[in-house]
């Protein structure tokens, strides 16, 4: 099926190829180039018939795979996303919202228990939503009224009180609603990781990274068991991202203004998602520098729209506190629970105010704001009485984010039953990462990936220094199903390359003398 299209884009070239579904443009077609900076109609030449390029699975394709150039305009790509994808995609969201949803509803009794006065129903948060719902404002994240908080981001408890206020408190109705929502904001990344993808490496590896989050086991679990905020802090995450990668040559000032402000709405929902912001925001500023364009209005506007969002927040913390606290005040709490001498589990029960007594006394009688204070006397204090130890932490930290490996102690599994199989799937997902990483950088596609690995370099950093977990890494899962995608795609068309390689030397062989 022939479909070029005459539209032309920014750089002034064709923005599709004309395919007649020859075998040797299919197989060039099916290779992953790079989404270069400028669209190049030089086309790669293969023997007519060879198996290089991807499984006969999608040999013979009459559609085009289009190439993207990053510094196309919205117009050029909205030229190419045909109905058929947009339907595709259609299913992808459907079929992962019915997974979710399914889920939620077998998970919904296990919130309803009034252990500990309803704690499992969004632990600090849904504390906090029930204060909201009762009138007391935005307080007492734990079990009794302590007043006012800043311990958590006030974005993810505020929908909780909604919900809470149209089906009742802790009560099947709004359990069902809150996990909907998890489940629509998980359903709905599939779009943001699939442009992300197809932006990187192209068609087929976007059509497969999101097939994957439809059917991905962290999601499904934080989306549909878990009522906590992972599932739209991964959506919001993986939409700055993209939108990152979309401003490296986006001319229109719109685009910049959304970026602020979805980087404003990270830090109203999970502060942490802040880390790889100044990172990004330099190279951003390199990139453009270097194609000759403007950075440093279009920086101030993001700037602004940041600071129009979070600020509000900033303010009221100040009145209410009498002290700078932008976005949330725990960190140095975060920080003892890792560092406090207590290695039995990642989060020790003897560190916390809701698992300690003694912690929770101290909390009551210091308040927020004191108990936050002593905690990072007594944080400071542990680290530089005990160096080594920290740093030995910090590691451990390390390898529990990218193995889930904390420790072999009968008496930490017998608490954490599924540890030894969530190894086992952190490790191999991680590997398939480094394996995308290094075909990555093979294939010369590192000044596309650049922006995505200083994601992961940076973001996990404040988790290595307090404590780790694999919800707190979600946000990092649609890069690392990216990744791992084009790792498996890659490494299959590698194989098929040196097969066809093979065949054609034994012909070549076998072939009489004339």
């Amino acid at each position: 099926m022939d479909i070029a299209s005459p539209l032309v884009c920014n750089s002034g070239e064709p923005r599709n190829r004309t395919l007649a579904g020859s075998g040797s443009e299919q197989a060039d077609n099916d290779r992953m180039e790079p989404q270069n900076h400028h669209l190049s109609t030089k086309a790669t030449t293969l023997p007519t018939g060879s198996a290089v390029g991807y499984p006969a699975a999608d040999a013979g394709r009459d559609e085009a795979i289009p190439h993207p150039a990053i510094s196309a305009n919205a117009l050029c790509e909205s030229s190419q996303f045909s109905p058929s994808k947009f339907s595709r995609l259609f299913r992808m969201v459907f079929v992962a919202l019915i997974v979710r949803i399914a889920v939620s509803a077998a998970m919904v009794p296990e919130f309803l228990d009034g252990v500990r006065d309803h704690w499992h129903f969004g632990w600090e948060m849904g504390q906090v939503a029930r204060s909201i719902c009762r009138g007391h404002g935005f307080s007492s994240p734990f079990f009794d009224p302590s007043g006012p908080t800043a311990m958590l981001p006030p974005a993810y408890p505020y929908l909780i009180a909604g919900c809470m206020k149209l089906f009742g408190g802790f009560t099947v109705g709004s359990a069902m609603a809150i996990l909907t929502l998890n489940s629509i904001f998980a359903s709905l990344t599939v779009l943001p990781i699939y442009f992300l993808a197809r932006r990187v490496f192209g068609e087929r590896v976007a059509v497969i990274a999101g097939w994957t989050w439809v059917f991905f086991p962290y999601s499904i679990y934080l989306s549909g068991g878990r009522i906590y905020s992972d599932a739209l802090t991964c959506l919001i995450a993986s939409l700055l991202w993209l939108q990152t990668l979309r401003l490296r040559d986006s001319r229109g000032t719109g685009n910049w203004v959304l970026w602020g402000a979805l980087w404003g709405l990270a830090g109203l929902v999970s502060p942490a998602l802040l880390g790889p912001l100044p990172f990004l925001a330099i190279w951003l500023c390199v990139q453009r520098r270097k194609a000759k364009l403007a950075w440093l209005l279009p920086g101030l506007l993001a700037a602004t729209a940041f600071l129009a969002v979070t600020v509000p927040w900033t303010v009221r913390n100040y009145e209410t506190f009498h002290r700078v606290i932008p976005l949330r005040d725990g960190f140095w709490m975060e920080v003892h629970v890792g560092y406090n001498g207590d290695t039995s589990d990642v989060t020790p029960d003897s560190a916390h105010p809701t698992t300690s007594p003694a912690e929770y006394a101290q909390w009551q009688r210091l308040g927020e704001i004191g108990y936050m204070d002593a905690k990072k006397k007594e944080a400071l204090a542990f680290i530089t009485q005990h160096p080594k130890f920290a740093v030995w932490m910090t590691a451990r930290h390390f390898v529990n984010t990218w193995t889930g490996f904390w420790s072999l102690d009968p008496n930490f599994l017998a608490r954490e039953p599924f540890h030894i199989p969530n190894i086992f799937l952190t490790t191999a997902i991680t590997l398939l990462l480094l394996g995308g990483l290094r075909f990555a950088w093979s294939e010369e596609k590192w000044k596309d990936v650049l922006p995505l690995v200083l994601i992961l370099v940076t973001y996990p950093v404040v988790y290595y220094v307090t404590h780790s977990s694999m919800d707190y890494r979600h946000p990092l899962d649609p890069i690392i199903v990216i990744m791992g995608s084009y790792c498996v795609l890659e490494w299959r068309r590698r194989l098929a390359t040196k097969a066809a390689q093979r065949d054609a030397l034994a012909v070549g062989i076998t072939r009489p003398t004339p």
